[in-house]
């Protein structure tokens, strides 16, 4: 037995020994790649050159262990703080353009003067001309109380109009839409979970009860996840102590954990729909596994995305860091919320596959719905952007139908708003000065999503995004199967209870 001790022990130092060799060998091949790079390159080398020596390291991982060099790590804290330093707007790219489509208030923004519409076109002198909409937030955002300089394109001015305008502390909220929606549904669009998202959203529940709110749906669409907490806490609003919420699992001791519903609240008696598709993830699988297992909400939409890995920061420095998966999530009953990752371009597009439904990984909702689709036509013209250029066009009494029929429109309520046929014509005539080209039979098929997307568009600038957001719903065939399907969601919350004993 003691010899027995005494080999296991060398055993022991031995592979340590070995391990700790070939870390030295491994970390020697690295100096002298590094060495090599920047004494003999023709290329200088980049000052960031082991930024990406770091990069590399992680690139045999799964796809979401990465570097987070100063300027991701920035809005990575931003983002999951709930507010960030910037300018005010809500924003997109259209036609290659970065376009305002809001502006909020009390902003410097909405102070300087910046206006729906406005395509930026440079900031503080630089082209972004082409940038997508992430990487214009990351030059338009900045550090408390510095200045940025932009150019913007403004309809009616030969030249671009140019701002100087100092950032400030923005909220940023994640309960993006809350309001009651026909008599007695509420509604909460979610869209990340923040470290006060849990709040917002106890705030948004105490203010639909009050307006006498009796049945949820909760629109986790799109929402790409986020802190863990939030997740937890916003489960813990509908379940009954102590059930589980979710647990982890990974290679170190310390990465098993459980997570259970503490406290009891207003809203375990309260039926929920929630509503799913292919790109949510993360913080959002978890609180649509935990209320599906515990049969304790209905989930509608399409198949979530899959991503169930805890992501862990380890600082490498003051302003950048390493997110490496330590562990990943499962649901209340056992399941595994991450899909496999062994082929990185079905990982992240295998979401459009016919056979992505039966994968493994994800939440399989209870009501299978499948998205909507423009017709072709109609997308063709949205992807130029121009239904919202129109619109805004419109609104300004810039087209010569905006003389008899902008008032019409604006003294009508937003939902009973009519899309007359010379408004149409007046689009389609834009359109083609737009480059746009289409058959009799392509027109007859897209008709009503042309009215349908000129209308949302108008409601949007004249009556604000809420307003929009209830157009898209009345036309939202997901939406409308969780009204639907209210029945079941009350059922369930009845069989909840009893099981709970109350």
């Amino acid at each position: 037995m003691k010899k027995a001790k005494i080999f296991l022990i060398a055993l022991v130092v031995v592979l340590t020994l070995g391990a700790v060799d070939a870390f030295k060998f491994q970390l020697e091949r690295l100096f002298k790649a590094y060495a090599y790079l920047t004494q003999f390159s023709y290329e200088k080398p980049s000052k960031d050159l082991l930024y990406g020596a770091v990069e590399g390291m992680t690139a045999g991982l799964d796809p979401h262990s990465r570097f987070l060099d100063p300027v991701t790590l920035r809005t990575l804290r931003e983002d999951q703080g709930g507010k960030f330093y910037g300018l005010g707007i809500s924003i997109t790219s259209i036609n290659g353009k970065i376009t305002v489509m809001q502006v909020l208030k009390g902003t410097p923004a909405e102070k300087a003067g910046l206006l729906v519409g406005d395509a930026i076109v440079k900031v503080d002198g630089k082209s972004i001309l082409g940038y997508t909409a992430t990487e214009a937030v990351k030059v338009l955002r900045g550090p408390k109380g510095t200045k940025v300089k932009i150019e913007v394109e403004r309809e009616g001015y030969s030249k671009p109009l140019e701002f100087i305008i100092e950032r400030a502390e923005i909220p940023l909220n994640s309960v993006r839409y809350s309001f009651i929606f026909n008599d007695d549904i509420g509604y909460i669009a979610l869209n990340s979970f923040a470290i006060k998202s849990d709040e917002e959203i106890r705030t948004s529940l105490e203010k639909l009860k009050r307006q006498g709110m009796k049945y949820l749906i909760l629109d986790l669409r799109s929402n790409g996840g986020g802190a863990l907490k939030s997740a937890v806490e916003i489960c813990d609003e509908f379940l009954f102590p102590p059930q589980v919420i979710v647990t982890t699992r990974g290679r170190t001791p310390e990465s098993f954990a459980e997570y259970r519903a503490k406290k009891r609240g207003q809203f375990e008696y309260l039926p929920v729909a929630i509503l799913v598709n292919h790109y949510s993830a993360s913080a959002s699988e978890i609180v649509a596994g935990a209320l599906q297992d515990h049969k304790r909400a209905i989930i509608v939409g399409t198949k979530t995305f899959g991503k169930g890995l805890v992501q862990t920061l380890y600082p490498l420095s003051e302003d950048t860091a390493l997110a490496l998966t330590t562990a990943k999530y499962y649901t209340p009953s056992g399941k595994c919320i991450q899909k496999p990752f062994s082929n990185w371009i079905l990982y992240f597009w295998g979401i459009n596959s016919p056979d992505y439904e039966n994968s493994p990984g994800g939440i399989t909702p209870d009501i299978r719905v499948k998205p909507q689709l423009l017709k072709e036509l109609a997308a063709r013209m949205r992807g130029k952007g121009l239904f919202f250029r129109w619109a805004n066009s419109f609104s300004r009494g810039k087209r010569k139908v905006s003389r008899d029929y902008l008032p019409l429109i604006r003294s009508s309520r937003p939902e009973n708003i009519v899309i007359y046929k010379a408004i149409v014509k007046d689009f389609l005539e834009f359109a083609r000065k737009n480059g746009i080209k289409y058959t009799t039979r392509e027109l007859k098929e897209s008709e009503p999503d042309i009215k349908f997307e000129l209308k949302y568009e108008l409601v949007n600038i004249l009556w604000g995004l809420e307003e929009g957001v209830k157009v898209i719903l009345r036309n939202d065939n997901t939406f409308h199967k969780a009204i639907e399907k209210r029945p079941l969601a009350e059922k369930l919350v009845r069989e909840y209870l009893s099981r709970a004993g109350k």
